[in-house]
């Protein structure tokens, strides 16, 4: 009986936490906010869900422990893929001189990632090669080469 009614507090603390983390998604301003959130809290609540049916079901305890496991280790790699992805996308538009859209359309924006770095990468490589040439022969003329 007391195993019981700890598992259904369990599954409502899992509960509560969920639908914070859901909350959250819906109402915070921006992706690393809401990243924030669905990470941290929806991680607490899937804990809770698991000790709840662990606590309910004691035969399946082996299978959710191996479930926990799987998801504490799973979820800060997967919220840090997504925040990293966010914080480049972001370094390519101020690279570009574009600004980001605002929060609501953050999701909808796309920029052509692999043009943009193609055109700095190989801009970045000429004048590598400029300067190579100039500090290895300095006294040839080239073109564009002030007098």
């Amino acid at each position: 009986m007391l195993l019981e009614i700890l598992g259904v507090i369990a599954l409502l603390f899992g509960l509560f936490f969920c639908a914070v983390g859901v909350l959250g998604v819906i109402r915070l301003p921006d992706t690393l906010t809401r990243l924030h959130a669905s990470g941290k809290v929806a991680t607490l609540g899937v804990f809770g869900l698991l000790l709840g049916a662990a606590l309910l079901m004691p035969s399946t305890s082996l299978r959710l422990l191996a479930l926990g496991l799987f998801v504490l280790l799973t979820s800060p790699v997967a919220t840090h893929a997504i925040a990293a992805s966010v914080y480049r996308r972001r370094e390519v538009l101020e690279e570009l001189g574009q600004e980001p859209e605002p929060a609501e359309a953050e999701e909808t924006f796309q920029v052509d990632v692999t043009a943009a770095l193609s055109r700095s990468r190989i801009q970045d490589i000429i004048e590598a090669q400029e300067r190579a040439l100039r500090h290895h022969t300095p006294d040839i003329k080239r073109p564009g080469d002030k007098e």
